[in-house]
């Protein structure tokens, strides 16, 4: 099942642009200066995609569902991106050594983490809305060993 509707054959592309709304939206305001008001913003904007993304393929969205999923996601992709990747870590602390462009660089690898995670959220739910899945058969396991393929360097 190809889960384009032969009525709406640009689902996907509307999807695709809540997508990458939300992506700007999270980068943006994982810049805002007080942890617990980034952290906040971020999880209500990945919610309100994910209920928008529900809404365009017509699935059902159930916020008290959300909430652990978006966590879930959240502590396995980013504390491994963070945390257990050797080029992540690599990266972080020598964009730092770099003279005068360093300390903004490091800035800026935030809202990239974040946006980051925010596409591959709502792309891994596109996937699966196109596929004929529902909100509520969402893997999350399926999402994580995604984002641990797409993080691993290759091995020659």
């Amino acid at each position: 099942m190809s889960g384009i509707s032969p009525s709406d054959p640009y689902r996907h592309l509307r999807a695709m642009d809540v997508v990458v709304k939300y992506t700007v939206l999270c980068a943006l305001a994982s810049r805002i200066p007080a942890w617990w008001a980034n952290s906040a913003s971020v999880t209500g904007l990945q919610l309100k995609m994910l209920a928008e993304l529900s809404s365009v393929y017509e699935v059902e969205f159930r916020q008290d569902l959300a909430v652990p999923m978006i966590g879930s996601l959240a502590g396995g992709g980013l504390s491994f991106l963070v945390s257990q990747n050797p080029l992540a870590m690599a990266l972080k602390f020598s964009v730092a050594m770099i003279p005068v462009v360093g300390i903004p660089l490091r800035f800026a690898t935030g809202p990239a983490i974040i946006g980051g995670y925010c596409y591959m959220l709502g792309r891994a739910f596109v996937d699966h809305y196109e596929a004929g899945g529902t909100y509520h058969d969402f893997n999350p396991a399926k999402l994580r060993a995604t984002v641990r393929a797409a993080l691993t360097p290759a091995r020659a």
